[in-house]
């Protein structure tokens, strides 16, 4: 088993004893949706209470970093917290969800093969969904992003007659992202 198979083995093994309804996004998605790019990291959205986050932690094993202090209080304010795979220096960002929008995102989470983290299906949010995430990002931060906004683009020009439109025309009305998705689906399609 490769590095980082292991390293992301020992996470979703920690999800798995926990109970805890996860799924890859950030770049990983994006790319699985998308257009390739290369990362550091791998963010994960995760539903934790505090008893399965303890379980989580704890369910971790030997080799990985982490700060339960801060990823307590991650989990209280809907915050991402860090997982460190020590030897490989290998960091997973955790991204605590307790909305509405949250529950919807993890509800059509996707189960696809990443054969560079796992030879099993592993969950991955939707198209849709990642859409979403990286507007929201571009868009909080000072929609400065090229990378951010280079990532949906991608995933538009993949995806492009695959995407639930409603879905995603709801959810990026709800969220002030309107604007945002029509200009990327403009931009994507040439027009």
């Amino acid at each position: 088993m490769n590095g980082l198979r292991q390293a992301f083995y020992g996470v979703r093994r920690a999800f798995e004893i926990a109970a805890v309804r996860y799924a890859i996004g950030g770049s990983w998605a994006s790319t699985t949706h998308g257009e390739p790019r290369q990362t550091n990291d791998i963010d994960l959205i995760a539903a934790f209470s505090e008893p399965s986050l303890n379980l989580f932690l704890d369910s971790l094993g030997e080799g990985y970093y982490y700060d339960r202090e801060t990823a307590q209080q991650a989990r209280r304010a809907a915050r991402p917290f860090n997982v460190i795979h020590q030897k490989l220096a290998f960091k997973f960002d955790i991204f605590t969800v307790d909305d509405e929008y949250g529950a919807v995102e993890l509800d059509r989470r996707q189960y696809v093969t990443v054969g560079t983290l796992d030879q099993e299906p592993v969950p991955v949010v939707s198209a849709e969904d990642i859409i979403i995430a990286k507007l929201r990002w571009y868009r909080d931060g000072g929609e400065v992003s090229q990378q951010q906004w280079r990532d949906v683009l991608g995933v538009f020009r993949m995806e492009n007659r695959r995407l639930d439109e409603p879905y995603l025309n709801e959810w990026t009305r709800k969220l002030g992202l309107a604007h945002l998705c029509r200009r990327a689906r403009q931009e994507a399609s040439g027009d």
